[in-house]
């Protein structure tokens, strides 16, 4: 027998009426229509017509008998759930209440599944100095490494997640490259996080994200998700997500929301919504943009054994300090030209494998911002936002500065005191 007070719960949820609970309540006893009817002291057809409702809002479909046993099968299912959950939670505090009565020690749970060595790191002591005060010192829960591919967003978020470590109770690194579902993510990370409750099995997605935020409460975990833009959906404006893949952004949306003592990092390509939503100066939800490493580039190139220095610091302006490209460049660098940088200069910029790789990235615009794109790559100077307008006259204003935002928050376009530009690579694959 399902409690009474769970079945008005549930009903306010579902926006029923009193007197839609009043036929939902004995119709979860098994009574009949005509008995329903009796107790009331209203029609059969009145009771029909209050049951059709019901059905409505809970979108139950089927004819006849088939909706009420539907009906009753969700609801059941749906108190079970619940009363799994709250075990699990009863357990997971009688476990606090035993570990706040022991003597204090440290504990760690360190699971860095696929995340990559960094043994060699280009200085980021800025990147990494913000990040440890947004994590440790203002225990922002839900940040987001954003930048263009072969930036080095997962190097930074490996080394910033090493430096603290020490902070959290749990680290779990998991990789987004391959795609799993929220339900095979959050199952994974509760089995880690939980796992003497494996005789208690959740099967609603709600309430393992319930789960989770709770136990995020009273544990200090760090949860680094690598690779967010392997959700999204191409040829779409940014932060769209795969089909199947929307309850990401309402798990995102809750986690900032509620209060926690955990943090969940996040690298990718692409922003989402939810986040651009959430973040600001003081709130627990923010953003950093990922740059090229600028003069430390140096260091990588001095580590691929190049010679011709004095063309380093051009070679690193082309490739906007993209460690990933000077990578790919270097490569043809050392088999082509015997590692001397002015040679390569002299002869090209842009060998094929540094253009694939960054023609796979505009393969994922959306139309409307290819032809942005070109647009502001034709230019020999920066432009304004205006004068954009202004050029494209058969697209609207508003179109145009949705795609240039998009465009930004895939770190494809950037913005100069002057206008809008694009990356010397980023022009070359364009107009190609």
């Amino acid at each position: 027998m399902i409690p009474q007070n769970f079945i008005k719960a549930i009903a306010s949820e579902h926006r029923i009426s009193s007197a839609e609970l009043e036929v939902l309540s004995l119709a979860m006893e098994g009574e009949s229509v005509a008995t329903m009817a009796a107790n009331l002291h209203i029609s059969e057809d009145a009771v029909r017509k209050r049951l059709s409702e019901v059905y409505q809002k809970f979108q139950i479909e089927g004819r006849g008998p088939v909706k009420l046993t539907k009906l009753q099968q969700r609801l059941i299912r749906k108190y079970q759930e619940q009363a799994e959950l709250s075990t699990l939670l009863a357990q997971a505090n009688h476990l606090n209440l035993q570990s706040s009565s022991q003597p204090t020690q440290t504990h760690n749970y360190l699971d860095w599944d696929s995340a990559p060595d960094v043994s060699v790191f280009y200085d980021r002591s800025q990147e990494l100095a913000i990040l440890n005060d947004w994590i440790v010192n203002q225990r922002c829960r839900l940040i987001s490494l954003i930048g263009i591919g072969g930036i080095g967003k997962t190097a930074l978020g490996v080394k910033i997640a090493q430096q603290i470590q020490e902070q959290f109770d749990y680290l779990i690194w998991r990789s987004l490259y391959q795609a799993p579902s929220l339900d095979q993510l959050l199952t994974d990370i509760i089995q880690i996080l939980h796992p003497q409750g494996e005789k208690h099995q959740i099967n609603s997605l709600n309430y393992k994200i319930s789960w989770l935020i709770t136990h995020f409460k009273t544990h200090r975990c760090l949860i680094i998700l690598d690779g967010l833009e392997n959700l999204l959906l191409p040829k779409e404006l940014v932060g769209t997500y795969t089909q199947g893949y929307e309850n990401y952004g309402q798990f995102f949306r809750r986690f900032g929301e509620e209060n926690s003592k955990s943090c969940i990092l996040i690298t990718s390509r692409e922003q989402v919504r939810e986040i651009s939503f959430l973040e600001g100066e003081t709130s627990p939800v923010r953003s950093l943009k990922i740059a090229g490493l600028g003069e430390n580039a140096k260091l990588l190139l001095k580590e691929k054994k190049l010679s011709g220095q004095g063309n380093w610091q051009s070679l690193i302006e082309i490739y906007g300090g993209n460690p990933l490209l000077l990578k790919l460049a270097a490569t043809t660098i050392q088999e082509v030209f015997d590692g001397n940088v002015s040679d390569f200069l002299d002869a090209t910029l842009f060998p094929r494998n540094v253009t694939n790789f960054v023609r796979g990235m505009l393969n994922r615009l959306s139309d409307l911002e290819l032809k942005i794109l070109i647009e502001i790559a034709n230019q020999s100077q920066p432009i304004l936002l205006k004068d954009l307008i202004t050029s494209l006259v058969n697209i609207s204003g508003g179109d145009i500065i949705s795609a240039v935002v998009s465009l930004r928050q895939r770190s494809l376009v950037e913005k100069s005191a002057n206008g809008f530009i694009v990356s010397p690579v980023v022009r070359e694959v364009a107009l190609s």
